[in-house]
């Protein structure tokens, strides 16, 4: 891609980023009464999970809030690890965002929603992974053992409608996300991402309770080409196939150019309740993808393809215990799997191979599970207390059949949150919290037949493994402030988090955020 078409690209999102955040502040500037008891009920640990529970149908929505809030913020990220946690994610990044979001209540029946967003920064020190959205994307991928600092600017734009018909209610949503990533040292990456979601949804009313159904599809195109200034290198790339092999076939450098695309689709289910967010919560969801690779260089010869299948759900149960106690348990999980298919390939006719087969040799499946139990204690007219004591179980099994190679580790991880909010001098809102949890890992022996250990990418599979197999300590803490002024609602907060991956490496992160609500 050109460099006069990146500019393009940058300035019409750009343009268009501006255009949205225009558009959703627009209809609420007029508001000029002080929210800081909606923001602080919003901020509330039980209140935050039982929200997100109606985002997963655009129908739901109507039944989502009965506040109108808007925002706009600028987020500093920035995240380093002493060791990379997955080689091909790098070992950090330094991210700045400005972000716009609305949701806003149009009468009782109806509401609109949505957000614009800009990101730009920089991953450090990526290898083995020419590409983006690598834990999507895997295992097909081109890479080099070279890497680099990879920039990335990335837009994205998301907008919804509900409206209640008696005891119907009927929803779409869609959203979109470009991002442009390139590297500025050989091989020279330059890789175009564009990323479509569309879901309607609807919902029938049943006494205090109501039964929902969404639908939806993605669209999901990559393209990424290589560059060598340098016209003498002896830089290869390769054509991974997962856990250290590759197609040694299409190695080297006259493969520059790849492409990356697939469509998914996906379904769900919710009960949930209308009025008070109390009482049974219960969503689940499928879906499916196909990401396919094709070597632009070879004829758009397809290489190889994942089908990726995934189950989540969540079942919450909320109550009050007294007029001051809030208990709302919640219990989710999630099911992952991917198989990746190989085409195999014949006699050539200069750019062209016939196809004489296929074979079905990496899979990758997860699982996790999280059970939590928050407590919400109101300690005052405006204080509120919140112990969230919980665990959590994941499990990971990825393997290639010829070489046969496995890994399988499971973690079992207890953990505690403390939140507290409070109003002080009636115009100043506090949020304080701190958690951590500790991982303890059970890791079977790896198995990793014919893996050329002392090569860099046998060394990263190595890497890796050793990362996901450590027991691990997190910490994590954040405070927030807000208050009134004007029109508006400023509030700035930062967040820092520590993860111990234990005898490996020690990874921190922090989170700065100013923020407008109105």
């Amino acid at each position: 891609m050109s460099e006069k078409l990146t500019r393009h690209i940058t300035n019409h999102y750009r343009l268009m980023a501006m255009t949205v955040a225009m558009t959703l502040s627009a209809g609420v500037m007029a508001q000029s009464v002080s929210m800081l008891p909606e923001l602080q009920r919003l901020s509330l640990p039980t209140v935050e999970s039982a929200l997100a529970d109606y985002e997963a149908n655009p129908a739901s929505m109507v039944y989502r809030d009965s506040v109108s809030l808007s925002s706009l913020a600028f987020n500093l990220d920035i995240s380093r690890e002493g060791k990379p946690v997955m080689v091909q994610l790098g070992d950090g990044h330094t991210l700045y965002g400005l972000s716009a979001a609305s949701y806003t209540r149009l009468g009782q029946k109806s509401v609109v929603w949505g957000d614009a967003a800009f990101v730009t920064g920089t991953y450090r020190n990526i290898r083995w992974s020419d590409i983006i959205d690598y834990r999507r994307v895997a295992p097909y991928v081109l890479g080099d053992e070279v890497g680099g600092n990879l920039s990335t600017r990335s837009y994205s734009f998301s907008g919804g409608y509900g409206h209640q018909f008696d005891r119907w209610t009927l929803g779409a949503h869609a959203a979109y996300r470009a991002e442009v990533a390139y590297r500025n040292r050989d091989p020279r990456v330059k890789t175009v991402v564009s990323d479509l979601d569309l879901n309607l949804g609807a919902t029938y009313r049943l006494g205090r309770n109501m039964l929902g159904l969404k639908a939806g599809i993605n669209v999901y195109n990559q393209s990424c080409d290589l560059d060598f200034y340098n016209p003498v290198n002896e830089i290869n790339t390769y054509t991974l196939t997962g856990m250290g092999t590759y197609y040694r076939r299409f190695m080297g450098n006259t493969n520059k150019n790849s492409g990356y695309s697939s469509f998914g689709y996906n379904a769900g289910v919710q009960w949930l309740p209308t009025a008070s967010k109390n009482g049974f919560a219960v969503t689940a969801a499928y879906s499916h993808y196909r990401m396919e690779q094709q070597l632009r260089n070879f004829n758009n010869l397809t290489l190889g393809y994942t089908d990726n299948d995934e189950v989540d759900w969540t079942v919450a149960y909320g109550f009050c215990l007294s007029s001051s106690l809030t208990f709302r348990p919640v219990f989710k999980g999630t099911l992952f799997k991917r198989k990746g298919t190989e085409n195999l390939f014949g006699t050539s006719a200069g750019a062209s191979y016939d196809k004489i087969g296929s074979r079905t040799p990496y899979s990758f499946s997860s699982r996790t599970m999280q059970l939590s139990l928050p407590l919400q204690w109101q300690t005052a007219k405006v204080s509120y207390l919140t112990f969230t004591p919980g665990v959590g179980y994941g499990y990971e099994r990825e393997s290639y059949s010829e070489p046969y190679r496995r890994l399988e580790v499971s973690h079992l991880a207890p953990q505690l949150d403390v939140d507290f909010t409070t109003v002080s001098g009636g115009c100043w809102l506090w949020n304080l919290s701190a958690g951590g949890e500790y991982a303890l890992a059970d890791a079977l022996t790896p198995v990793l037949t014919d893996l050329e250990t002392d090569t860099s990418l046998g060394q990263s599979v190595l890497s890796n493994y050793s990362m996901l197999q450590a027991d691990r300590l997190g910490v994590r803490i954040s405070a927030g402030v807000s208050r009134p002024v004007s029109n508006f609602i400023l509030s700035l907060s930062v967040a820092y988090t520590m993860t111990d991956y234990i005898n490996e490496a020690s990874c921190h992160g922090a989170v700065l955020t100013l923020a407008a609500k109105f």
